[in-house]
């Protein structure tokens, strides 16, 4: 019996409850405030009068509810892969996913007045997941599962839409590869420094 409870508390400590909690705050936030929240998207003109949380908020509002699923399927997905690895990379990726896409946002996109959704953001956690799977296995197929996202987002931004989903508010695929980008960046940035502790 005790051997069960060992068994079981191993099992509970090894979930991803990092991932799990930001992915709950996105099931809050849209239970609470509904689609789109006016006060809370990614909002030009309302950043430039000085409403700053807007460039965070705005990444875990969500236009619908198909939008909200494909999100949170990503996040837990991508957060559990990088959660797993070292904890504190999920909160950094997200945090420099979501500053690398408001930076393109309001630098190249300025006919983007309102933005919505984590989709850019969860392409750095797809870049840091892909290097924490390679370092551990080696596996060809990662680099062929990299390639290939970078390929879809190309398409994507040639074709001016998301080839796989369709939700209430338009896709932005550049912003997609400037999430795609930072995560480059973050693994690039490791690959050249001295292994530390809790990096390396």
């Amino acid at each position: 019996m005790l051997r069960e409870w060992d068994c079981m508390i191993a099992w509970i400590c090894r979930l991803p409850w990092l991932t799990l909690s930001l992915a709950g705050l996105a099931i809050g936030l849209y239970a609470v405030a509904g689609p789109a929240a006016d006060a809370a998207v990614y909002d030009r003109a309302a950043v430039a009068d000085g409403e700053w949380w807007r460039l965070l908020s705005g990444h875990w509002v969500h236009g619908d509810t198909g939008h909200l699923a494909w999100n949170l399927t990503a996040l837990l997905l991508l957060g559990s892969i990088v959660e797993s690895s070292r904890r504190w990379l999920l909160p950094l990726g997200l945090l420099a996913g979501s500053i690398g896409v408001d930076l393109w946002l309001w630098t190249g996109l300025p006919g983007i007045v309102r933005y919505c959704g984590l989709s850019g953001a969860l392409n750095t956690l797809l870049i840091l997941a892909l290097w924490t799977t390679w370092k551990r296995s080696g596996h060809w197929l990662v680099w062929a599962i990299g390639l290939g996202s970078l390929l879809k987002i190309l398409v994507e931004m040639a074709d001016g839409r998301a080839l796989l989903t369709q939700t209430a508010w338009p896709s932005v695929p550049s912003a997609h590869l400037a999430g795609w980008l930072v995560g480059c960046l973050l693994v690039a940035l490791n690959r050249w420094r001295p292994a530390r502790p809790g990096w390396a």
